[in-house]
């Protein structure tokens, strides 16, 4: 009998992983969730452009954050580092790494 039980148990439990990572997964895509990865954009693409217009580095864990969470400031970081190659960093392979002049 406790090995029908442990059976029911491990499937059960299984159940419950899969359906938290199903509802965790369409989390993503709630309005909530939408707009604030929206007002997070809008931040850092400021951020970006003030780094841009005044030379200024705005630090590498910024830089890796923007690259790793938003494939659109991918684009605008790969500008700005060609434009600003002292800062000494650079995305090679789709990876940013720092590197000594």
């Amino acid at each position: 009998m406790r090995a029908t039980i442990s059976k029911f148990e491990k499937q059960w439990n299984l159940s419950v992983v899969n359906y938290q990572v199903q509802k965790s997964s369409e989390t993503l895509f709630t309005s909530e969730d939408i707009a604030m990865r929206s007002k997070t954009r809008l931040l850092r693409m400021e951020k970006l452009k003030t780094a841009s217009l005044v030379g200024e580095n705005p630090g590498f864990n910024f830089l890796q954050q923007c690259c790793h969470d938003d494939p659109a400031l991918q684009i605008v970081i790969k500008k700005l580092l060609a434009k600003f190659p002292r800062w000494g960093v650079a995305i090679v392979d789709g990876v940013l790494v720092r590197f000594d002049e």
